[in-house]
Protein backbone atom coordinates (compact mmCIF):
# COMPACT_ATOMS: atom_id res chain seq x y z
CA UNK A 1 0.00 0.00 0.00
CA UNK A 2 2.62 2.06 0.86
CA UNK A 3 4.62 1.77 -2.70
CA UNK A 4 1.36 2.61 -4.43
CA UNK A 5 0.80 5.93 -2.57
CA UNK A 6 4.71 6.76 -3.43
CA UNK A 7 3.58 6.04 -7.31
CA UNK A 8 0.72 8.20 -7.08
CA UNK A 9 2.83 10.94 -5.13
CA UNK A 10 5.58 10.64 -7.45
CA UNK A 11 3.24 10.54 -11.13
CA UNK A 12 0.84 13.72 -9.33
CA UNK A 13 4.26 15.57 -8.95
CA UNK A 14 5.37 14.61 -12.46
CA UNK A 15 1.95 15.84 -14.01
CA UNK A 16 2.60 19.59 -12.12
CA UNK A 17 5.85 19.42 -12.93
CA UNK A 18 4.96 18.71 -16.58
CA UNK A 19 2.14 20.96 -17.43
CA UNK A 20 4.53 24.01 -15.81
CA UNK A 21 7.13 22.85 -18.48
CA UNK A 22 4.43 22.56 -21.03
CA UNK A 23 3.21 26.11 -20.28
CA UNK A 24 6.45 26.66 -20.66
CA UNK A 25 6.74 25.39 -24.05
CA UNK A 26 3.11 27.12 -24.84
CA UNK A 27 4.87 30.46 -23.92
CA UNK A 28 8.22 30.15 -26.04
CA UNK A 29 6.16 28.03 -29.16
CA UNK A 30 4.11 29.79 -31.72
CA UNK A 31 1.85 26.70 -32.51
CA UNK A 32 -0.16 25.24 -30.15
CA UNK A 33 0.41 22.25 -30.66
CA UNK A 34 3.75 22.56 -29.81
CA UNK A 35 2.47 22.66 -25.97
CA UNK A 36 -0.09 20.26 -26.35
CA UNK A 37 1.74 17.43 -27.73
CA UNK A 38 4.91 18.15 -25.09
CA UNK A 39 2.50 17.98 -22.15
CA UNK A 40 2.11 14.70 -21.74
CA UNK A 41 5.93 13.73 -22.99
CA UNK A 42 6.94 15.70 -20.03
CA UNK A 43 5.21 14.28 -17.44
CA UNK A 44 6.22 10.61 -18.84
CA UNK A 45 9.83 11.94 -18.66
CA UNK A 46 9.27 13.36 -14.80
CA UNK A 47 7.55 10.33 -13.81
CA UNK A 48 10.47 7.94 -15.13
CA UNK A 49 13.01 10.46 -13.66
CA UNK A 50 11.62 10.29 -10.21
CA UNK A 51 10.46 6.96 -10.29
CA UNK A 52 13.22 4.62 -12.06
CA UNK A 53 16.52 7.10 -11.53
CA UNK A 54 15.77 8.27 -8.03
CA UNK A 55 16.02 12.09 -8.76
CA UNK A 56 13.34 13.46 -6.66
CA UNK A 57 16.21 15.58 -5.15
CA UNK A 58 16.31 17.55 -7.58
CA UNK A 59 13.32 18.59 -8.07
CA UNK A 60 14.24 21.74 -6.88
CA UNK A 61 16.32 22.95 -9.33
CA UNK A 62 14.01 21.31 -12.30
CA UNK A 63 10.94 24.30 -11.18
CA UNK A 64 14.15 26.73 -11.46
CA UNK A 65 13.11 27.80 -15.34
CA UNK A 66 9.28 27.71 -15.22
CA UNK A 67 8.75 28.61 -12.07
CA UNK A 68 10.93 31.88 -12.34
CA UNK A 69 9.65 32.14 -16.27
CA UNK A 70 5.81 31.83 -15.61
CA UNK A 71 6.42 33.58 -12.18
CA UNK A 72 7.68 36.89 -14.22
CA UNK A 73 4.82 37.01 -16.41
CA UNK A 74 2.40 36.86 -13.29
CA UNK A 75 4.13 39.52 -12.10
CA UNK A 76 4.28 41.28 -15.62
CA UNK A 77 0.84 40.77 -16.44
CA UNK A 78 -0.54 42.15 -12.90
CA UNK A 79 0.92 45.39 -13.39
CA UNK A 80 0.51 45.50 -17.78
CA UNK A 81 -3.42 44.43 -18.03
CA UNK A 82 -4.25 44.28 -21.67
CA UNK A 83 -6.50 42.68 -24.09
CA UNK A 84 -6.88 39.12 -25.04
CA UNK A 85 -5.22 38.10 -28.47
CA UNK A 86 -7.78 36.10 -31.21
CA UNK A 87 -10.65 36.86 -28.91
CA UNK A 88 -13.19 37.28 -31.99
CA UNK A 89 -12.83 33.76 -33.18
CA UNK A 90 -14.39 30.59 -32.69
CA UNK A 91 -12.00 27.52 -31.51
CA UNK A 92 -12.70 25.90 -35.34
CA UNK A 93 -12.13 29.01 -36.94
CA UNK A 94 -15.15 28.61 -38.94
CA UNK A 95 -16.76 32.02 -37.55
CA UNK A 96 -16.28 35.18 -35.42
CA UNK A 97 -18.20 35.61 -31.86
CA UNK A 98 -21.53 36.69 -32.88
CA UNK A 99 -22.97 40.34 -32.45
CA UNK A 100 -18.92 41.27 -31.42
CA UNK A 101 -18.24 45.31 -32.41
CA UNK A 102 -14.67 45.92 -32.69
CA UNK A 103 -13.52 49.96 -32.62
CA UNK A 104 -10.45 50.47 -34.63
CA UNK A 105 -8.17 52.44 -32.27
CA UNK A 106 -5.66 53.47 -35.35
CA UNK A 107 -8.01 54.03 -38.54
CA UNK A 108 -6.29 55.45 -41.57
CA UNK A 109 -7.69 59.07 -42.35
CA UNK A 110 -4.46 60.20 -44.14
CA UNK A 111 -4.57 57.70 -47.64
CA UNK A 112 -6.96 56.39 -49.47
CA UNK A 113 -4.81 53.86 -51.75
CA UNK A 114 -3.52 52.47 -48.09
CA UNK A 115 -5.19 49.62 -46.10
CA UNK A 116 -7.33 50.55 -43.27
CA UNK A 117 -9.04 53.90 -45.21
CA UNK A 118 -11.73 54.56 -43.38
CA UNK A 119 -12.16 51.84 -40.99
CA UNK A 120 -13.30 53.26 -37.69
CA UNK A 121 -15.35 50.10 -36.77
CA UNK A 122 -15.87 46.10 -37.83
CA UNK A 123 -19.25 44.23 -36.61
CA UNK A 124 -19.73 40.71 -36.69
CA UNK A 125 -23.23 40.39 -36.86
CA UNK A 126 -25.46 37.54 -35.27
CA UNK A 127 -24.47 34.85 -37.65
CA UNK A 128 -20.57 35.36 -36.78
CA UNK A 129 -19.34 37.03 -40.04
CA UNK A 130 -19.10 40.69 -40.98
CA UNK A 131 -21.92 43.29 -41.02
CA UNK A 132 -22.69 46.77 -41.54
CA UNK A 133 -21.52 49.15 -38.52
CA UNK A 134 -24.36 51.35 -38.80
CA UNK A 135 -27.15 49.22 -39.50
CA UNK A 136 -26.50 45.81 -38.19
CA UNK A 137 -27.22 43.98 -41.38
CA UNK A 138 -25.19 41.45 -42.63
CA UNK A 139 -25.58 38.33 -44.33
CA UNK A 140 -29.18 37.23 -45.49
CA UNK A 141 -30.95 34.57 -43.75
CA UNK A 142 -31.21 32.23 -46.61
CA UNK A 143 -27.93 32.18 -49.23
CA UNK A 144 -28.29 31.73 -52.78
CA UNK A 145 -24.82 33.00 -53.19
CA UNK A 146 -21.63 32.03 -51.49
CA UNK A 147 -18.44 33.01 -51.20
CA UNK A 148 -16.17 31.56 -48.85
CA UNK A 149 -12.34 32.23 -48.03
CA UNK A 150 -9.81 34.28 -45.65
CA UNK A 151 -8.57 37.86 -45.57
CA UNK A 152 -9.31 38.89 -49.21
CA UNK A 153 -12.81 37.85 -49.20
CA UNK A 154 -13.77 39.12 -45.96
CA UNK A 155 -12.37 42.52 -47.46
CA UNK A 156 -9.59 43.65 -45.09
CA UNK A 157 -8.33 46.96 -44.51
CA UNK A 158 -11.35 48.39 -46.04
CA UNK A 159 -14.52 49.65 -44.71
CA UNK A 160 -17.63 47.29 -44.78
CA UNK A 161 -19.22 49.30 -47.70
CA UNK A 162 -16.52 48.34 -49.69
CA UNK A 163 -16.25 44.95 -49.00
CA UNK A 164 -18.15 42.01 -51.17
CA UNK A 165 -21.42 41.99 -49.79
CA UNK A 166 -21.98 45.88 -50.61
CA UNK A 167 -20.38 45.56 -53.76
CA UNK A 168 -22.26 42.89 -54.97
CA UNK A 169 -25.41 43.95 -53.84
CA UNK A 170 -25.08 47.15 -55.53
CA UNK A 171 -24.32 44.55 -58.97
CA UNK A 172 -28.15 42.97 -58.59
CA UNK A 173 -26.54 40.22 -56.63
CA UNK A 174 -27.36 39.25 -52.39
CA UNK A 175 -24.80 37.63 -51.44
CA UNK A 176 -23.40 35.41 -48.35
CA UNK A 177 -19.96 36.46 -47.48
CA UNK A 178 -18.16 34.16 -45.38
CA UNK A 179 -14.95 35.45 -45.38
CA UNK A 180 -12.31 34.67 -42.14
CA UNK A 181 -9.25 36.44 -41.85
CA UNK A 182 -6.26 34.13 -41.51
CA UNK A 183 -8.03 31.12 -42.47
CA UNK A 184 -7.21 27.90 -44.86
CA UNK A 185 -8.66 25.06 -47.18
CA UNK A 186 -9.09 23.04 -43.87
CA UNK A 187 -10.62 26.11 -42.15
CA UNK A 188 -12.76 27.13 -45.44
CA UNK A 189 -14.66 23.48 -45.11
CA UNK A 190 -15.42 24.54 -41.74
CA UNK A 191 -17.02 27.48 -42.55
CA UNK A 192 -19.23 25.61 -44.97
CA UNK A 193 -20.60 22.68 -42.43
CA UNK A 194 -21.14 25.55 -40.40
CA UNK A 195 -23.32 27.31 -43.07
CA UNK A 196 -24.45 24.31 -44.68
CA UNK A 197 -28.43 24.50 -43.24
CA UNK A 198 -28.75 28.12 -44.68
CA UNK A 199 -27.54 27.63 -48.21
CA UNK A 200 -30.43 27.05 -50.47
CA UNK A 201 -30.62 24.04 -53.43
CA UNK A 202 -28.99 25.46 -56.79
CA UNK A 203 -27.18 27.95 -54.88
CA UNK A 204 -23.85 28.99 -56.70
CA UNK A 205 -20.86 28.36 -53.72
CA UNK A 206 -17.55 29.56 -55.22
CA UNK A 207 -14.40 29.26 -52.82
CA UNK A 208 -11.63 31.19 -52.92
CA UNK A 209 -8.04 30.04 -52.78
CA UNK A 210 -5.27 32.36 -52.25
CA UNK A 211 -1.86 31.26 -54.24
CA UNK A 212 0.31 33.43 -51.16
CA UNK A 213 -0.91 31.01 -48.33
CA UNK A 214 -3.42 28.57 -48.87
CA UNK A 215 -1.31 25.86 -50.32
CA UNK A 216 -0.59 24.41 -46.90
CA UNK A 217 0.57 21.09 -46.24
CA UNK A 218 -0.83 18.02 -44.70
CA UNK A 219 0.61 18.10 -41.34
CA UNK A 220 -1.30 22.17 -41.23
CA UNK A 221 -4.50 20.78 -42.71
CA UNK A 222 -5.00 17.90 -39.84
CA UNK A 223 -4.04 20.02 -36.92
CA UNK A 224 -6.69 21.97 -38.52
CA UNK A 225 -9.10 19.60 -38.73
CA UNK A 226 -8.52 19.14 -34.97
CA UNK A 227 -9.64 22.46 -34.20
CA UNK A 228 -12.94 20.66 -36.15
CA UNK A 229 -14.26 18.68 -33.18
CA UNK A 230 -14.20 21.39 -30.76
CA UNK A 231 -18.14 21.07 -30.73
CA UNK A 232 -17.81 17.37 -29.82
CA UNK A 233 -16.14 18.16 -26.38
CA UNK A 234 -16.71 21.89 -25.76
CA UNK A 235 -16.19 22.33 -22.45
CA UNK A 236 -12.09 20.73 -23.24
CA UNK A 237 -11.87 23.05 -26.33
CA UNK A 238 -13.12 26.26 -24.14
CA UNK A 239 -10.38 25.48 -21.62
CA UNK A 240 -8.03 24.69 -23.96
CA UNK A 241 -8.60 27.90 -26.50
CA UNK A 242 -8.49 30.14 -22.87
CA UNK A 243 -5.12 28.76 -22.48
CA UNK A 244 -3.40 29.30 -26.34
CA UNK A 245 -5.39 32.65 -25.83
CA UNK A 246 -3.64 33.60 -22.41
CA UNK A 247 -0.03 32.17 -23.94
CA UNK A 248 -0.94 34.71 -26.75
CA UNK A 249 -0.75 37.72 -24.84
CA UNK A 250 2.62 36.66 -22.09
CA UNK A 251 5.51 39.22 -22.94
CA UNK A 252 7.46 35.83 -23.73
CA UNK A 253 5.32 34.83 -26.68
CA UNK A 254 5.04 38.54 -27.93
CA UNK A 255 9.22 39.13 -27.70
CA UNK A 256 9.61 36.12 -29.42
CA UNK A 257 6.70 36.12 -32.61
CA UNK A 258 5.85 39.65 -32.77
CA UNK A 259 6.01 40.44 -36.57
CA UNK A 260 9.08 42.14 -37.89
CA UNK A 261 9.24 45.80 -38.78
CA UNK A 262 8.57 45.94 -42.48
CA UNK A 263 11.50 47.73 -44.93
CA UNK A 264 10.36 51.10 -46.14
CA UNK A 265 8.58 51.13 -49.33
CA UNK A 266 9.46 52.66 -52.63
CA UNK A 267 7.06 54.56 -54.79
CA UNK A 268 7.60 53.08 -58.37
CA UNK A 269 6.04 54.16 -61.58
CA UNK A 270 5.49 52.06 -64.83
CA UNK A 271 4.42 52.88 -68.12
CA UNK A 272 3.79 50.58 -71.29
CA UNK A 273 2.73 52.14 -74.26
CA UNK A 274 -1.01 53.06 -74.69
CA UNK A 275 -1.78 52.20 -71.15
CA UNK A 276 -2.19 54.88 -68.12
CA UNK A 277 1.05 54.62 -65.66
CA UNK A 278 0.53 52.18 -62.91
CA UNK A 279 1.76 53.57 -59.43
CA UNK A 280 3.58 50.73 -57.25
CA UNK A 281 4.08 51.20 -53.22
CA UNK A 282 6.89 47.94 -52.72
CA UNK A 283 9.67 47.69 -50.43
CA UNK A 284 11.34 46.06 -52.96
CA UNK A 285 12.38 45.52 -56.66
CA UNK A 286 9.49 44.19 -58.40
CA UNK A 287 11.38 42.60 -61.05
CA UNK A 288 13.00 40.67 -58.51
CA UNK A 289 10.21 37.92 -57.59
CA UNK A 290 11.67 34.85 -55.69
CA UNK A 291 10.92 32.14 -57.96
CA UNK A 292 7.94 29.82 -55.86
CA UNK A 293 8.59 25.98 -56.13
CA UNK A 294 5.59 23.69 -57.38
CA UNK A 295 3.23 21.92 -54.90
CA UNK A 296 5.18 19.01 -53.11
CA UNK A 297 3.14 15.70 -52.04
CA UNK A 298 1.91 17.02 -48.88
CA UNK A 299 0.64 19.74 -50.17
CA UNK A 300 -1.02 18.30 -53.14
CA UNK A 301 -2.66 15.93 -50.87
CA UNK A 302 -3.80 18.66 -48.52
CA UNK A 303 -5.58 20.08 -51.51
CA UNK A 304 -7.40 17.09 -52.62
CA UNK A 305 -8.45 16.32 -49.14
CA UNK A 306 -10.12 19.82 -49.16
CA UNK A 307 -11.73 19.19 -52.36
CA UNK A 308 -12.75 16.04 -50.92
CA UNK A 309 -14.25 16.94 -48.33
CA UNK A 310 -16.39 19.54 -49.89
CA UNK A 311 -17.58 17.04 -51.95
CA UNK A 312 -18.94 14.95 -49.07
CA UNK A 313 -20.23 18.12 -47.45
CA UNK A 314 -22.57 18.58 -50.89
CA UNK A 315 -23.75 15.28 -51.55
CA UNK A 316 -26.94 15.33 -52.19
CA UNK A 317 -27.15 19.25 -52.59
CA UNK A 318 -27.52 20.42 -55.67
CA UNK A 319 -25.45 23.12 -55.16
CA UNK A 320 -23.08 24.61 -58.38
CA UNK A 321 -19.22 24.74 -56.24
CA UNK A 322 -16.70 26.98 -58.20
CA UNK A 323 -13.16 27.04 -57.10
CA UNK A 324 -11.61 30.60 -57.94
CA UNK A 325 -7.57 30.64 -57.46
CA UNK A 326 -5.83 34.29 -57.64
CA UNK A 327 -2.35 35.30 -58.04
CA UNK A 328 -0.14 37.43 -54.73
CA UNK A 329 0.29 40.98 -55.25
CA UNK A 330 3.76 40.26 -55.83
CA UNK A 331 3.61 38.22 -59.07
CA UNK A 332 0.91 40.76 -60.45
CA UNK A 333 4.05 43.55 -59.60
CA UNK A 334 6.83 41.15 -61.45
CA UNK A 335 4.59 41.36 -64.33
CA UNK A 336 4.07 44.96 -64.39
CA UNK A 337 7.85 45.77 -63.98
CA UNK A 338 8.98 43.52 -66.62
CA UNK A 339 6.63 45.64 -68.64
CA UNK A 340 4.87 41.95 -69.78
CA UNK A 341 1.83 42.71 -72.18
CA UNK A 342 0.03 39.39 -71.91
CA UNK A 343 0.30 37.98 -67.87
CA UNK A 344 3.22 35.61 -67.76
CA UNK A 345 2.51 32.61 -65.17
CA UNK A 346 5.63 33.19 -62.11
CA UNK A 347 3.90 30.79 -59.72
CA UNK A 348 3.59 26.93 -60.65
CA UNK A 349 1.21 26.04 -57.63
CA UNK A 350 -1.84 27.91 -59.35
CA UNK A 351 -1.60 25.50 -62.89
CA UNK A 352 -0.93 22.60 -60.43
CA UNK A 353 -4.26 23.33 -58.37
CA UNK A 354 -6.19 23.99 -61.06
CA UNK A 355 -5.22 20.75 -62.70
CA UNK A 356 -5.95 18.90 -59.22
CA UNK A 357 -9.47 20.88 -58.86
CA UNK A 358 -10.15 19.95 -62.52
CA UNK A 359 -10.22 16.26 -61.87
CA UNK A 360 -12.53 16.69 -58.77
CA UNK A 361 -15.74 17.87 -60.93
CA UNK A 362 -15.94 21.64 -59.96
CA UNK A 363 -16.24 24.25 -61.99
CA UNK A 364 -12.60 25.74 -61.79
CA UNK A 365 -10.79 29.37 -62.88
CA UNK A 366 -8.18 30.86 -61.86
CA UNK A 367 -8.50 34.39 -62.36
CA UNK A 368 -5.08 36.06 -62.10
CA UNK A 369 -4.63 36.81 -66.25
CA UNK A 370 -8.61 38.80 -65.25
CA UNK A 371 -6.88 41.18 -62.73
CA UNK A 372 -3.40 41.94 -64.95
CA UNK A 373 -5.68 42.90 -68.13
CA UNK A 374 -8.08 44.96 -65.91
CA UNK A 375 -4.77 46.06 -64.18
CA UNK A 376 -3.29 47.46 -67.58
CA UNK A 377 -6.41 48.45 -69.02
CA UNK A 378 -7.48 51.07 -66.26
CA UNK A 379 -3.46 51.84 -64.79
CA UNK A 380 -5.12 51.28 -61.35
CA UNK A 381 -3.53 48.59 -58.72
CA UNK A 382 -5.60 45.67 -57.88
CA UNK A 383 -4.54 45.70 -53.96
CA UNK A 384 -3.64 48.39 -51.75
CA UNK A 385 -0.61 50.58 -51.90
CA UNK A 386 1.17 49.16 -48.89
CA UNK A 387 -0.32 45.42 -48.63
CA UNK A 388 -1.22 42.56 -50.66
CA UNK A 389 -5.21 42.95 -49.76
CA UNK A 390 -7.38 43.64 -52.76
CA UNK A 391 -8.14 47.47 -53.08
CA UNK A 392 -11.33 48.55 -53.81
CA UNK A 393 -10.57 48.15 -57.49
CA UNK A 394 -9.22 44.62 -56.70
CA UNK A 395 -12.66 44.13 -55.20
CA UNK A 396 -14.51 45.30 -58.23
CA UNK A 397 -12.89 42.62 -60.58
CA UNK A 398 -13.32 39.97 -57.95
CA UNK A 399 -17.18 40.94 -57.78
CA UNK A 400 -17.77 41.56 -61.82
CA UNK A 401 -16.01 37.61 -62.30
CA UNK A 402 -18.35 36.31 -59.59
CA UNK A 403 -21.33 38.13 -61.71
CA UNK A 404 -20.29 36.41 -64.52
CA UNK A 405 -20.00 33.14 -62.70
CA UNK A 406 -23.92 33.80 -61.46
CA UNK A 407 -25.22 34.69 -64.80
CA UNK A 408 -23.89 30.86 -65.99
CA UNK A 409 -25.54 29.39 -62.82
CA UNK A 410 -29.33 29.08 -64.13
CA UNK A 411 -30.40 27.37 -61.02
CA UNK A 412 -29.52 30.58 -58.95
CA UNK A 413 -32.08 33.02 -58.72
CA UNK A 414 -31.91 36.15 -57.09
CA UNK A 415 -34.26 36.43 -53.91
Amino acid sequence: MKTCFRHLGLFLLAVLIGSAYAVLIGMLAGQLRASLIAWPVFIIIFWLLFGRFHLLRFVGFILIPPVAVIGFQFYWSARHPGAVADQYLAMDRSHYNPNTRVKNLWPNVTDSDAVGWQVHEVLFGADGFRADPATGRGNPDRCQYVLIGDSMIYGSGLPYDDSFGPTLTRMGIQPCVFGVTGNSPADYLATLKYVADRIDPGALVVFYLYAYNDFVDLQYYMTRRVRGHSNLFPRLYRWVDRYDQWRRTTIIFAMLHAPRAKPPSKERQYELDGVKPIKILYDRDPKNYEKTRSLNVSESEALKLFFRGVAETARKRSWRIAMVIHPDNAEIYANIARQARVFMDLDPRRAQALEICTKSGFLCEDISKLLYEKTLQQGKNPFFSDDRHFSRFGIGIVAEHFAKLAARNPQSTSK
